[in-house]
């Protein structure tokens, strides 16, 4: 028996790990790429996630022995690869386990392998970047060990519960949850053994399973919560720990309206598609052999139902739509509908009518096998996947310092792992820099726009950023509607630069996109029409007074200036800059300083000309060629309006490069 349950482990890790490895998706969920750029940029200190302390620190041992064996493209593939294997592995061990456990055990452990393997969730996480997959070798190990302490409460199989469980904790939070089963193991040992339930014996099996476990949990969340990432007062550390917990976008009151959404999850979770007829049919199997599993080895009902009462109470709370928390169920879940087809019933117990049930949920197994097959090469085919498609026109039409502000989906994961793209910036990003405060959060937007202009970069806005678009039906909430923010509150954020905006086409249907030029793409276009914004242009010594439908005005003080943003401008390119502003200042002896390749000022690389008074716009055109210091390379521009501020104020309008002078003021220098 045990020679051929490691044949039939064996055989299943073979077929399940040939399977996985030949359909690693090439697209990504937000998490999967977030672990990627993780291990691939953070420093090892900085690997450990709240919610699962041990994949990260795991995924850079692997992305390092990767490295060391000569692997040069990156952390993607060999967290796959051990997503994948590990996937193997957990079948692997589900069969073994059903083989031990039920009679009839080379039928019931392969189809426990086809239908684990094949189930949806279980196959997309073993050929994604996930921690899901990992922790289910914990779990499907503790479920073994659950199922021994049900019959003989042993000290060592507690221990070894206990050690398998912090593990699973370690891989994710969640699996505290695992207790609950485990306490009704020690009980049904107890019982097995004939010893009381308040006993010494039962203080010592109690013992034995929560010391390591309290020793794993909680010494991993110290040693790492106050050791390396230096938390020193409780708050803190409470908020690191309970991370998601404490957002408020997760969770919240029951109601029937989570219904549709834990049909979704849970339908998707077999198969996708057909994964409701596929789910009612397992269901409608488990409850028309009910009745056999009185004939069930000692442990598998209560242990698999306390599994499954904890785990569901538990994610239709948190999120019933997301496959990921399903995948922990299916294990208790898969054995209890193999118990009750191959139970060791007598004859007379089985009735006739549902003796064709194995059949049907073989069929069940081979539909999730094929249809799951179709539909994991399908999405994870990048030529498929409109967000690459549009992250790679967001590259072409960029530069690398370029500021994308993105709508709250993978593109700001995209452009950074595909193109190489760093400055990006999203409404969930920004929330997540300041906490949940908008007002904060639009601020931190606004700095990082600002920065790009000062910078002479272009900043591109998805219209979906300015406007966000509500959940479909069905969809979890945007985080825009977390926090209870309007398109119109959010457009608001915008209103600064919405004026200045141009269309950037980007050849793609339905994504609407807007640009703020760089300055090189203004310098040699239509110029800096400040009556729309301040185009990175600074201020220094003079009192801003903000931007209107005559210009930009200020009140000057001592030495004022304002300070192009750094460009690259070849004088032999440029024969004229055309100025329009006015002065009502006394003082009238304006200056243009061309800064040099190190950005400095000069006297002489400058002109000097007199402002006409009074508070009309004037317009001026200075000669470049053949001026004072307009050779070579110029690096920005440095306008003085006035020597000097007397409370007048001044006014400008704009700024361009032109061919040649037309204006009835020219300077020639």
């Amino acid at each position: 028996m045990r020679q051929r349950s490691l044949w039939l482990g064996f055989g299943s890790f073979l077929v399940w790990a040939l399977l996985y490895l030949l359909t690693l998706t090439d697209v990504h969920t937000y998490d999967a790429l977030s672990y990627i750029l993780d291990v691939e940029r953070k420093p090892w200190r900085e690997l450990f996630h709240p919610h699962h302390l041990a994949y990260g620190p795991l995924g850079a041992l692997v992305h390092g022995l990767a490295t060391a064996f000569g692997w040069a493209h990156g952390a993607e593939r060999p967290l796959q690869v051990m997503n994948a294997l590990a996937g193997a592995l957990g079948c692997a061990l589900f069969v073994r386990l059903v083989a031990h456990t039920l009679p009839q055990r080379t039928r019931a452990a392969a189809l426990a392998g086809l239908l684990l393997g094949a189930s949806y969730a279980y196959w997309y996480y073993a050929i994604e970047v996930e921690v899901y997959t990992i922790a289910a070798i914990f779990l499907i190990l503790a479920l073994g060990l659950m199922l021994q302490l049900a019959q003989r409460p042993h000290l060592g199989l507690a221990l070894a519960l206990g050690l398998t469980q912090g593990l699973a904790v370690l891989f994710h939070q969640s699996n505290v949850l695992l207790s609950l089963p485990a306490l009704v193991a020690l009980l049904l040992g107890l019982q097995a053994a004939g010893q009381p339930l308040i006993s010494r014996s039962a203080v010592r099996l109690l013992l034995a399973y929560g010391a390591p476990l309290a020793l794993i949990v909680a010494g991993a969340y110290v040693g790492i919560g106050l050791g390396l990432s230096g938390l020193r007062d409780w708050a803190s550390f409470y908020g690191w720990a309970a991370g998601y917990a404490t957002t408020g976008f997760w969770g919240g009151p029951l109601g029937f309206e989570r219904l549709p959404l834990l049909g979704q999850g849970l339908a998707d979770t077999f198969a996708h598609p057909g994964g409701a007829l596929v789910g009612l049919l397992l269901l409608v199997s488990l409850l028309l052999r009910w009745r056999s599993l009185q004939y069930a080895p000692r442990g598998v009902l209560p242990l698999t139902l306390s599994w499954l009462a904890i785990y569901a109470a538990f994610f239709i709370w948190w999120e019933p739509d997301n496959i990921e928390f399903w995948i922990a169920s299916l294990p208790p879940f898969y054995l209890l509908l193999l118990t009750a087809l191959f139970a060791p019933a007598p004859p007379q117990a089985v009735p006739q009518a549902t003796r064709w049930l194995p059949l049907l949920v073989l069929l069940c197994g081979l539909w999730m096998l094929g249809a799951n097959l179709t539909t994991i090469r399908t999405r994870g085919d990048a030529e498929r996947d409109l967000q690459r498609v549009v992250a790679a026109a967001l590259a072409a039409a960029s530069e690398p310092g370029d500021l994308l502000v993105l709508p709250d989906d993978l593109l700001e994961l995209y452009l950074p792992f595909y193109e190489q793209r760093e400055q990006v910036i999203s409404l969930n990003q920004a929330v997540a820099l300041v906490g949940s405060d908008w007002p904060r959060a639009c601020a931190a937007i606004q700095e990082r726009i600002e920065l790009a202009l000062v910078s002479g970069y272009a900043v591109i806005v998805a219209a979906d950023a300015l406007r966000p678009p509500p959940a479909a039906p069905g969809d979890p909430p945007t985080p825009a509607q977390r926090l209870g923010l309007t398109p119109d509150m959010v457009e608001r954020c915008y209103e600064p630069y919405v004026q200045a905006l141009q269309p950037l086409d980007l050849g793609i249907e339905q994504q609407v996109y807007f640009q703020l030029p760089a300055v090189q793409q203004l310098a040699t276009g239509p110029g800096w029409d400040f009556r729309q914004l301040r185009w990175g242009w600074r201020l220094h010594n003079g009192q801003d007074h903000g931007l209107s439908e005559a210009g930009w005005a200020i009140t000057p003080e001592l030495d004022p200036y304002w300070l192009s943003p750094p460009m690259h401008v070849q004088t032999s390119e440029f024969a004229a800059l055309e100025l329009r502003f006015a002065a009502t200042t006394a003082a009238r002896d304006a200056q243009l300083f061309f800064l040099d390749q190190t950005g400095q000022t000069a006297e002489e690389r400058s002109l000097r000309w007199d402002l006409h008074p009074g508070p009309e716009l004037q317009t001026y055109c200075l000669v470049l060629q053949g001026a004072p210091g307009w050779e070579g390379l110029v690096t920005g521009l440095r306008l003085d309006p006035v020597g000097i501020g007397d409370g007048g104020r001044v006014v400008l309008e704009s700024i361009r490069f032109v061919d040649a002078c037309t204006s009835s003021y020219v300077v020639l220098e």
